[in-house]
């Protein structure tokens, strides 16, 4: 008997009986290739249906003609592409999971870095984000939509899908047409929000026509979506109780947020409580007419999901992020093995990969749409011929390699200079948002503990110390250093006043309290790893003043990381100074004094009253044993910071890389 009743317990709706109340929820992966099903995308579905998920909602298709060449999407405009979505199908529906597709278009709405061109909408207002401008749909353009999203969810059920979702929310056309905020329309279309509901009312019914009663038809509509006169949730209720009718409609589930300001709230992340959406989901859920409801948001512990189906909030539970992270998340969960559920850090790494636009990535799950994903957590692939393997460095990439490697069967010794794992990371999940990163290296850690790897932490390896163990192979997961950026510090007498933010921040979290005085911060690394630590520090400081060598903050991140990113550094009242020069001058600095330099005018300024100057500037690889190890003749894999300073997803693929190619390799150097 499953731990989770309520997770387990089979669900009729419409025309279909799910074998439990696990949805994979609609993410666009990109792995489509000229709009045809690649063995990618494939691996991808059939794994999270082979891991046990009852239903899989698909990223949406091609239906529309300005949608046909959308490579990264799958076809169902025509039916010449019966044929490979059948493949799909086929290869989900034998492990009793069902398919369903989404029908959707972004209409004016972008959060991609690509160009964007020849939009349509509502009406002719601006994208939020992107400030494009769509063309307005007519009348006729409207009625002729409609009607080919019709005939693709007839293709979709001819070639063996069991229903579609009419995605109207996330800022999308839909919601756009139901929303007062982009909709100034004056045909059927627009008006009072009745009018605005006639799109999806006529879409349903022509959906209805065209597939009968037997193919699920579900609706993802718009909670509160955070736009100026746009939908609350007083009018996602009414939205609710006018569409979610039961003669029509199978399942309904409601998003946060829309293509604005707000982008954030559909991908909460660390920052945010867990499953922040369950009450606000059970307050629309009243109004749903009967209609099963799927709740969705933050959903990453199967403990959590229980809590909802056996509170009464919802009567599904969407699962997105955490399914990328482990397609076997509802297998585990169901069987008991919770434990054994790889971790989903909310870091939006995903988000960022689609959004570039590319292929979906995730930090944790370096097999992600590959035959392997699902089988080597379960049954690790043997090797022909056992190999003696070092690994220097107990961070996510050495710790990652450890457990691949043993886990397939290899003799590893894994040194860490400190007396905890973690590395990096460690430090990370102890500050504001980042929690969910000990997950990623404790589960790492029980993994290679549990295959038989060796972990002697606290140990500083040295030369001989590796050289006693006779390797077959070395890896080096070393790490990196943070040294100061600026011009030398040795004429001044600061002792401790200047350090690296990671060691700054360490010492703060083990003498918690108020600290009087200014922290500056230089900031060369502009991460949100390192937004985390200043709005850590927000706290224990009468102030604090980033020094910025770039334009914004976290530039590089996910757009819906610094979305939230910077709403934090508001509500903190954290002082951003933007465009400084590479080199700080520092200027009597044990008198409490920091100078610097604009790089876009060259003018001086200082800050006072400075208690703490701290830097985040650019890593170094730690190597001291790099060259007397090939000198010795050794040869070496140099994975994570070790090989150069990147991110969490590198450190754990080169973990598992690393890990994974030890099949019977032999050193070319004779064991001592």
């Amino acid at each position: 008997m499953s731990p989770f009743t309520h997770l387990a317990q089979p669900l009729e709706f419409g025309a279909l009986c799910l074998k439990n109340r696990i949805v994979h929820a609609a993410i666009l992966t990109r792995y489509a290739e000229s709009e045809r099903v690649s063995e990618r995308l494939l691996h991808y579905h059939e794994n999270r249906a082979r891991g046990g998920a009852a239903m899989i909602v698909t990223e949406a298709v091609n239906a529309l003609p300005w949608q046909v060449g959308r490579g990264s999407y799958l076809n169902a405009h025509s039916d010449s592409a019966i044929d490979d979505l059948s493949r799909l199908a086929e290869h989900v529906t034998r492990y009793d999971c069902r398919l369903v597709a989404q029908l959707q278009d972004r209409g004016r709405g972008n959060y991609s870095l690509a160009r964007v061109d020849r939009v349509r909408g509502a009406s002719a207002l601006p994208d939020d984000l992107s400030g494009a401008v769509p063309h307005p749909l007519s009348t006729t353009e409207v009625e002729t939509m409609i009607e080919h999203f019709g005939r693709a969810a007839e293709r979709l059920k001819r070639a063996g899908f069991d229903g579609v979702e009419i995605s109207a929310g996330h800022g999308h056309l839909f919601h756009q047409f139901l929303s007062a905020h982009a909709n100034r329309r004056d045909d059927r279309f627009g008006g009072d929000l009745d009018g605005r509901m006639t799109l999806l009312r006529e879409l349903i019914a022509e959906i209805r026509t065209s597939c009968g009663r037997d193919f699920v038809l579900g609706l993802k509509l718009p909670g509160e979506d955070g736009d100026p006169n746009g939908i609350d949730l007083q009018q996602a209720g009414a939205i609710t109780k006018s569409l979610a009718n039961p003669d029509s409609v199978d399942f309904v589930g409601f998003v946060w947020g829309s293509q604005s300001r707000s982008l954030h709230w559909h991908v909460p992340d660390g920052h945010a409580p867990r499953t922040p959406y369950a009450a606000k989901t059970s307050a629309l859920a009243r109004h749903a007419n009967g209609v099963p409801v799927m709740s969705l948001g933050l959903v990453v512990d199967p403990n959590e999901a229980e809590a909802i189906l056996a509170n009464g909030q919802a009567d599904l539970i969407g699962v997105g992020r955490a399914l990328i992270a482990d397609p076997a998340w509802p297998e585990k969960a169901l069987g008991g093995r919770g434990h054994a559920i790889k971790p989903c850090v909310s870091c939006n790494t995903c988000w960022g990969s689609i959004a570039a636009p590319a292929p979906l990535v995730c930090d944790t799950n370096p097999a992600l749409a590959t035959p392997e994903e699902v089988v080597a957590p379960l049954s690790p692939l043997p090797v022909s011929e056992r190999c003696r393997v070092v690994v220097v460095g107990g961070g996510v990439a050495g710790l990652t390699a450890a457990a691949t490697a043993s886990e397939r069967g290899h003799e590893v010794v894994l040194f860490q200079s400190s007396s905890e794992i973690g590395g990096r990371a460690r430090l990370a999940a102890m500050l504001p948002g980042g929690e969910g990163l000990e997950g990623v290296y404790d589960f790492q850690a029980a993994l290679a503990r549990r295959a038989g790897a060796r972990l002697e932490l606290g140990v500083a390896a040295s030369f001989d110390d590796i050289k006693s163990l006779s390797p077959d192979q070395i890896i080096l997961a070393s790490g990196a250093d943070m040294p100061w950026p600026g011009k030398s510090l040795d004429e001044f007498d600061i002792g401790e006043i200047v350090s690296a933010l990671p060691s700054f921040v360490e010492r703060q979290l083990r003498h918690p309290g108020r600290s009087d005085g200014t922290v500056v911060v230089f900031d060369q690394d502009n991460s949100a790893a390192t937004y985390r630590a200043v709005t850590y520090l927000a706290g224990r400081f009468d102030a604090v003043v980033v020094v910025l060598d770039r334009e914004i903050v976290a530039e590089r991140e996910p757009l819906v990381v610094r979305q939230g990113l910077l709403e934090r550094i508001a509500v903190t009242a954290i002082e951003v100074l933007p465009f400084t020069e590479g080199n700080l001058t520092i200027d009597e600095l044990g008198d409490g004094i920091v100078g610097y330099r604009s790089s876009l005018t060259g003018a001086r300024h200082v800050i006072k009253n400075v208690s703490a100057l701290t830097h985040a500037s650019p890593r170094v690889p730690r190597l001291s044993l790099l060259e007397p190890l090939r000198e010795a003749g050794y040869e070496l894999i140099l994975i994570g910071d070790a090989f150069a300073p990147r991110t969490l997803l590198h450190a754990v693929a080169e973990g598992y890389s690393a890990g994974s190619k030890l099949n019977g390799f032999k050193s070319s150097r004779a064991r001592q």
